[in-house]
């Protein structure tokens, strides 16, 4: 991974643990970067969850009139692996430009490494806009 795209994602971390504690959640951040999750974020019930925080700045417009965006919800470099649901039970995607987050149970990404998001679009019928700014998953006891 490039410096600059390592900067980029610790940049889409920070600004997730700032929205979590606004969100009244407890984030607690592992030393060093070789977990499977990138923080534990804890609610108000006590209850802990493994977060993968996933980012992008890149809209794609490809002949559209809304551009969509897509992140990396795997692992790997040369072979993309889906994430793994036992170690990580949310993944966020912030969506840089548009300073939007979805919070998407892992379960939800089965077997997906590269999902869409349509944060310009109020009317989206996008299988993962039911998560945009929706931080109930974190609200379960």
């Amino acid at each position: 991974m490039s410096r600059a795209h390592k900067r980029k994602s610790v940049s889409y971390e920070y600004q997730f643990f700032t929205r979590a504690l606004e969100e009244d959640l407890d984030v607690f951040i592992p030393a060093g970067d070789y977990l499977h999750q990138d923080c534990l974020v804890m609610n108000g019930a006590g209850r802990v969850f493994k977060v993968q925080i996933k980012g992008t700045a890149s809209a794609i417009t490809e002949n559209r009139s809304t551009p969509r965006y897509k992140i990396q919800a795997c692992t790997g470099s040369a072979n993309k692996v889906p994430i793994d649901c036992t170690k990580v039970d949310i993944v966020v995607a912030y969506i840089a430009p548009r300073n939007v987050f979805y919070v998407v149970p892992c379960l939800e990404l089965a077997h997906t490494v590269g999902p869409w998001f349509y944060p310009d679009s109020q009317e989206s019928k996008g299988k993962y806009e039911i998560y945009r700014e929706n931080w109930e998953p974190f609200k379960a006891t």
